[in-house]
């Protein structure tokens, strides 16, 4: 007789367990409420979609498409990739059901798992949930400062000490060009450096030099000392959308730092990016991200519209809220009964109870 499979749960997953629940339902119900006060509707898209729409929407040079998705080929042969992060549905969702004929902007959120092969770690892992936010067709820049507004008020509301927003502008189509040339001439002036940074550094170089300011291997960022504030190349138009952000975040005093190396990760961001950081976390300190990505969904095939959005992983919050007590308000009645006749008679106000909808048990 062979040796007894014991089964566990994959690498990189763990289940959430009925005493982790009352957390994560205080997280989800908090974000929610104040998500509702914003004005933004939920909307939920399939886990699994279209490789393609991953590849031309987060951008083919990205580690997350090079080697964190989980893709797959189904019983057609079509080529299909669990969900990475909740942007890229989204607007496809948006596209596919004209949600940009409705009166703009469309605000949306969504709650739910995403995928990426990663070096499984604390509070990251491979199967993760991400509630995220996508706000459709404005480019003003007060459209962004709520956003930023809305980001730190969730964090606030959860409890998170300590919070300073990071901010910076990577351009708009006029500049970025004029940037990243910029880049490849301060990191290229010497002819060995394209062969001494990180292999991952090695294509953005040719390809998109900005992401190597998001590389966090130490060797990339000391050739970096000296690199002039890229937002000495951004145009008018873009040094002004960033000024009136500044301005406005001062204004509600939202305590903020402006980060002139925070590009995020993904290709389809342009002129704000933003990060929320508490500085009670230690290194890992981030705990929401997101940006504007103005380009994004004309290139998936809808119209041009302007856009925002940011996301923080559940799991990870949860985290960092562990030690937060949460009570339990729902009232639990327990019958015991002492014999048969009070057992019939303890089921019988069971049942009543239960029709009810008060929660109760009974030995």
């Amino acid at each position: 007789m062979g040796k007894q499979t014991t089964f566990t749960s994959p690498r990189g997953t763990k289940d959430i367990l009925p005493q982790e629940m009352p957390l994560w339902h205080h997280i989800e119900n908090t974000t929610k409420k104040l998500l509702h006060s914003f004005n933004f509707q939920e909307i939920r898209t399939p886990i699994f979609e279209n490789t393609h729409l991953f590849k031309r929407g987060i951008g083919e040079e990205t580690d997350i498409v090079n080697k964190e998705m989980y893709t797959f080929h189904d019983k057609s042969d079509r080529e299909l990739t669990l969900r990475p992060e909740g942007t890229a549905p989204v607007i496809r969702s948006s596209i596919q059901h004209r949600l940009y004929d409705s009166p703009l902007p469309t605000k949306l959120y969504y709650c739910g798992p995403m995928f990426r092969y990663e070096r499984p770690q604390a509070g990251r892992y491979r199967q993760f949930h991400q509630i995220g936010v996508e706000l459709l067709g404005s480019d003003h820049p007060l459209t962004d400062v709520e956003t930023i507004h809305l980001a730190y008020m969730i964090c606030h509301e959860l409890g998170l000490a300590d919070l300073c927003v990071h901010v910076n502008s990577i351009g708009d189509p006029t500049s970025r060009p004029i940037i990243e040339e910029a880049i490849r001439q301060f990191l290229g002036s010497t002819s060995w450096f394209k062969e001494s940074i990180c292999p991952q550094c090695q294509p953005r170089f040719d390809k998109n030099p900005l992401r190597i300011l998001d590389c966090k291997n130490k060797k990339c960022q000391s050739y970096l000392a000296g690199l002039p504030d890229i937002k000495s190349f951004l145009t008018q138009e873009a040094k002004d959308h960033f000024n009136t952000i500044v301005d406005e975040l001062t204004r509600l005093n939202i305590p903020f730092k402006i980060n002139d190396k925070l590009v995020r990760g993904l290709d389809y961001y342009t002129k704000t990016t933003f990060e929320i950081i508490s500085n009670d976390l230690g290194a890992q300190n981030t705990v929401c991200g997101g940006g504007r990505y103005d380009l994004l969904i004309e290139q998936l095939g809808g119209p041009a519209t302007p856009a925002i959005g940011f996301a923080f992983g559940v799991e990870r919050m949860a985290m960092l809220m562990k030690d937060t007590p949460i009570t339990q308000t729902e009232p639990l009645i327990f019958l015991a009964p002492t014999g048969n006749v009070s057992q019939s008679l303890c089921f019988n106000y069971l049942t009543q109870l239960r029709t009810n909808k008060i929660r109760c048990e009974m030995d």
